[in-house]
């Protein structure tokens, strides 16, 4: 089994582990609290949104200019150090302009009802530099090929902590104050774990930077982190400016409501983001060296990997949907959310089925192009939400996201076609959507039961046991069985030596 295979199956099961523990959250949990999650929702994709101006496109520079310093001996001559300098001194910039962000969110967010929440406007500062730290060391990290403590960190820790502290909420042991610090706190213990991770591997080297001498390269870094910033900029508007146009446009409630739906629908994504994640720095080396033809057989099998996954998991949570809606507190409100879900999953099925194109342009001579289509895909998420939310709501938000994303990725794909001359898609794809559509019309003929929790099994079972033996059956992706057998074979092996 190969690098990418080995961390990646190990990030995936990190990550199910957290949708796991998300999930029965998701259901159990935040319903019980849908406005204080709702503020929560906003801070984070609002710090996430800061961030990104606070990083200065080092996220993708600490992969993409890697190979370039990397030199242990040296300690990597100090590019870490440089990282760590670029995004400190942003911050910096950052509180000198927050004032004027602050009246902005006075006027437009925290207004109205809202405006008892105006003062935790100030914790966007803690929150946007701790998530630009995590996403700086998740990146620098992936270099080495370790993945899979990053992910744990990053994936499972807020979705341990946050539960608590909304049952605390929800008890009356802490006020929103508290909700505010405790996630905070948490996501600053995720900063400072790997950061210990890299102290541990050897790796947090910080000497001068070399790149302080060298001109051209600075120039070249500088040029490459200034359309990733924007491009950056644009993605992460595209991402979450609906949960914050949500909350500003109708309340923090309805906020958690669109929320819930989107972590819903989140669990689709899950595999792809942990595959990109690792095949980045892969990417990034066979661009390099100008191996197209390794390029194009990770492309075709992110998609196909991607999507069969990816169809599953959709239809699966949307044959159960309505049946987990009723054991979720807050059932009413909930259900308002029924085609944010549906929406949301259909834009996650469309950017699985393109693959890792947007690695590829990030990684290619034509980075720059990543900002026309990024600012593009902003400007068409935040007009449609303008048109659709106040015509459609909840849903609205959900199909101004599937619209832009559809868009979006048609575009790269041509572009990716044009250019390279590659393509993800390959026949396998159709029989993978034949039998997931199949399986989803035969569990729609399951009758009702008066208990929703038997529904959920009943139909849960059907279409994953219908899918599943089709899939592996059929041999639709290699690699799955492949990862199949071997995750057989390593528990016969420790069952038998235990």
């Amino acid at each position: 089994m190969g690098v990418i295979q080995r961390q990646g199956f190990a990030s995936s099961i990190i990550g199910y582990i957290g949708v796991v523990i998300g999930g029965v959250s998701t259901v159990l949990i935040y319903p019980k609290a849908l406005e204080m999650y709702g503020l929560y929702q906003f801070l984070y994709d609002t710090g996430i949104m800061l961030g990104i101006f606070v990083m200065m496109g080092s996220g993708q520079a600490a992969v993409r200019f890697f190979p370039q310093f990397e030199d242990k001996s040296s300690g990597h001559q100090g590019f870490l150090t440089w990282l760590l300098m670029v995004n400190t001194c942003v911050f910096l910039l950052l509180l000198l302009l927050f004032p004027i962000l602050r009246g902005f969110l006075d006027d437009y967010v925290f207004s109205g009802e809202k405006q008892k929440y105006a003062e935790f406007a100030i914790y966007l500062l803690p929150f946007t530099f701790t998530l630009a730290l995590i996403n700086l060391f998740k990146n620098y990290t992936a270099n080495f090929r370790k993945i899979a403590v990053p992910t744990a960190f990053d994936q499972l820790t807020i979705k341990i902590t946050l539960p608590f502290i909304i049952l605390m909420y929800v008890a009356g042991w802490i006020d929103a104050h508290g909700v505010v610090v405790g996630t905070l706190l948490s996501f600053a213990f995720v900063a400072a774990g790997m950061m210990g991770y890299l102290i541990y591997l050897g790796e947090w080297k910080l000497t001068r930077p070399a790149i302080l001498k060298d001109l051209r390269g600075l120039k070249e870094y500088s040029r490459y982190s200034f359309y990733v910033l924007l491009a950056g900029i644009g993605s992460h508007i595209a991402f979450r400016i609906d949960t914050v146009m949500v909350a500003g446009m109708i309340q923090f409630q309805a906020a958690g409501v669109y929320a819930i739906g989107l972590r819903l629908s989140e669990v689709i994504l899950k595999p792809f983001v942990t595959l990109s994640g690792i095949t980045g720095p892969i990417i990034s080396q066979h661009i390099a060296r100008s191996e197209w033809k390794e390029v194009d057989s990770l492309y075709k099998k992110s998609s196909l990997n991607m999507t069969v996954i990816g169809l599953g998991l959709f239809l699966l949570i949307w044959s159960v949907l309505p049946e987990l809606f009723e054991i979720m507190p807050n059932t009413a409100e909930l259900q308002k959310g029924m085609y944010v879900v549906f929406f949301l999953g259909m834009a996650q099925i469309v950017d699985m089925m393109t693959g890792i194109n947007n690695e590829i342009i990030a990684y290619s001579r034509y980075y720059r192009v990543t900002l026309i289509f990024t600012l593009t895909l902003a400007v068409l998420t935040i007009v449609f939400n303008l048109l659709f939310i106040p015509l459609y709501g909840l849903a609205g938000a959900a199909m101004a996201t599937f619209l832009s994303m559809t868009i979006y990725n048609f575009v790269k794909l041509v572009f990716i076609r044009v250019k390279f001359g590659i393509y993800p898609f390959t026949r396998r794809i159709l029989p993978a959507i034949g039998f997931a559509a199949l399986a989803w019309l035969i569990t729609r003929l399951v009758p009702e039961t008066p208990s929703p929790f038997i529904d959920i099994v009943l139909k849960g079972g059907l279409f994953t046991g219908l899918y599943g033996f089709a899939v592996i059956y059929y041999e639709i992706s290699p690699e799955l069985n492949g990862w199949l057998r071997k995750a057989w074979t390593t528990w016969q092996e420790r069952r038998r030596k235990s």
